[in-house]
């Protein structure tokens, strides 16, 4: 690789069949397009796309399609690109990983890893990483990929590797937390995909996929309505990051309840151990999900539930299908008893109700302050024009 440049890799998964998995997936793929247009154009390269089926990816300069060959798993992946095109820095991205983050903040990750080690001061080690999320990595920025072989290639998923990569590869792990909210925002969930197609930064590509009617299921404009009112009263349950809390917070008036619990399950395998305890899911097993809702509706006006923490605590942690049925309120869909009664439960509620994954009390939470903050100040205006 040529000295002064940074390579790009792009992991593009599977989708399934179902409808909910459906919107996903080409969320996923206009969510790409628009991230190798952002990448070429701030100075990336080469640009690898890699994955089971890349028929949808245009052809174009200066990205190089890579077509999964192996059964995969994610660190292998990962390294053997890097060792293939002989990548000596690299930016790692899911296929949802990036999709506010802006040209100006992906040049200063580019800038970042390009640093020489002298500059960054003699008590740091050379070795620098640039991510999103120490606990839960969506993107992930190398400066010596090649170093970093060893401790890739154990990572089974992309949330473990910053993590990793600070507690056995010796690495200078940062945390951008300065291009916030865009960094923080992932694509995982039809919840996700609702919240960002209300942003004003949503990109083109992302934004014609968006318009699909299976998200008018998610209630965003009611929860945003709530969260923009002076006095109005929001309630934030599950791995809910303190940044994104203190984000909103600041970006409105509204009281908000927050209960965080299980921050880390999935990077810390928790989960895979079966090791993942809630309080709420202990109160929703005491009084029901009918119970538990009715109680919420009568201390809150909206809610945004992680309900995967929920899901992995009753021992009920199910497929794709189900989980995404359940952010759209598709009870009929599910299979699993007891996400349906919980599903069902929640569109039942006396409150409008936002359910997903990690995303929504986390990046989404910066998305969701950004549309906020727009609204109030739109109100404020129409209200100085009166």
């Amino acid at each position: 690789m040529q000295v002064g440049t940074v390579g790009a890799v792009i992991l593009a998964g599977p989708h399934g069949a179902t409808p909910q998995e459906q919107v996903v997936g080409r969320a996923l793929r206009a969510s790409v397009l628009d991230l190798v247009a952002v990448l070429t154009g701030a100075g990336f390269g080469p640009v690898i796309v890699a994955g089971p089926d890349l028929d949808w990816l245009p052809e174009q300069g200066g990205v190089i399609r890579d077509m999964d060959a192996a059964p995969f798993h994610f660190g292998e992946r990962l390294a053997g690109l890097i060792a293939t095109y002989d990548l000596a820095r690299v930016v790692y991205f899911g296929a949802g990983s990036a999709p506010l983050l802006s040209r100006s903040a992906i040049g200063a990750i580019r800038a970042g890893l390009l640093e020489p080690a002298g500059e960054r001061g003699a008590d740091l080690p050379g070795r620098v990483v640039l991510t999103n999320n120490l606990h839960s990595s969506d993107w992930i920025g190398i400066g010596d990929a090649r170093d970093a072989l060893p401790v890739i290639r154990q990572a089974a998923r992309d949330n473990s590797l910053a993590w990793m990569l600070q507690q056995g590869g010796a690495f200078d792990v940062r945390v951008l937390a300065d291009v916030r909210p865009a960094a923080g925002m992932d694509l995982d969930t039809p919840a996700d995909l609702a919240l960002v197609r209300k942003h004003a930064d949503c990109p083109p590509n992302l934004a014609q996929a968006l318009a699909d009617p299976l998200l008018d299921r998610i209630p965003v404009e009611p929860v945003v309505a709530v969260a923009a009112r002076d006095g109005g009263r929001l309630a934030v349950i599950g791995r809910v990051s303190p940044l994104a809390w203190h984000t909103l917070s600041s970006a409105s008036q509204c009281w908000i309840r927050v209960f965080s619990e299980e921050r880390g399950m999935v990077a810390s395998e928790r989960i895979d151990r079966g090791e993942v305890r809630s309080l709420v899911g202990r109160m929703l097993a005491l009084v029901g999900p009918e119970g538990f809702f009715r109680e919420l509706g009568q201390i809150v006006d909206a809610a945004i539930i992680d309900s995967r923490v929920l899901m992995a605590a009753s021992g009920h942690y199910p497929g794709d299908a189900d989980r995404f049925a359940s952010d759209l309120f598709l009870a009929d869909a599910i299979a699993d008893p007891w996400v349906r009664a919980f599903t069902g439960a929640a569109a039942e509620a006396p409150i409008p109700v936002l359910l997903g994954g990690h995303g929504v009390v986390a990046g989404g939470l910066h998305a969701l302050a950004d549309i906020v903050a727009a609204r109030r100040r739109a109100g404020q205006g129409a209200d100085q024009e009166s």
